[in-house]
């Protein structure tokens, strides 16, 4: 077995790269107490509170911020609630869309067939209008359609012609069964 040297330690050293050469004289101080450890693996991290290395920007900027706009917490505090935070007037829920939608223009498709897939009705459809939706029931187990779709359109003309149009029309060996959708609160 013979093995061949192609280089010493030395020329390495040499032609090394200079940030590599730099890190060699970083050294690891902890942040708590400055030690020669790491910040995780000091001694003193439960009896001290940590260092703060430039005190005088932290208030400077503190005092910045409160001229912009009141905050109502102290300096230590890390978590102001949104009811507290700059733009609170607006109130209770002003910034949340109404979570109900729209369902006036959402028609009920039933008597579909098992086979049935969203991109069968999406191609039946789409003639008609603008489709925002497609809700096509399946069953969890087995992913076949339970034989019922709900599709919203934009505008409630355009569900209104589908209604017209579809309703009684042959599809897949079956009828179709077309009508508005009733609201999601009430039973059918």
């Amino acid at each position: 077995m013979f093995m061949q040297l192609l280089g010493n330690k030395e020329e390495e050293e040499q032609t090394g790269d200079p940030a590599l050469k730099e890190l060699k004289n970083v050294r690891v101080t902890c942040r708590i107490c400055k030690g020669d450890h790491w910040t995780t693996k000091c001694p003193y991290k439960d009896s001290m509170p940590p260092l703060t290395d430039n005190i005088d920007g932290d208030k400077k900027q503190d005092q910045a911020g409160q001229n912009k706009q009141e905050a109502p917490a102290s300096k230590g505090a890390k978590y102001v609630p949104p009811s507290m935070r700059g733009g609170a007037e607006r109130g209770k829920g002003e910034s949340m869309k109404d979570s109900r939608r729209d369902e006036q223009a959402t028609i009920r498709v039933t008597n579909l067939s098992e086979d049935a897939r969203e991109s069968d009705l999406q191609e039946l459809f789409k003639n008609f209008g603008t489709i925002s939706r497609i809700y096509l029931a399946k069953d969890k187990q087995t992913q076949m359609s339970k034989g019922f779709a709900f599709i919203t359109f934009l505008h409630r003309g355009d569900a209104a012609r589908a209604i017209a149009s579809v309703s009684g029309f042959g599809y897949d060996h079956l009828i179709l069964n077309v009508e508005w959708a009733k609201p999601s609160g009430t039973q059918p």
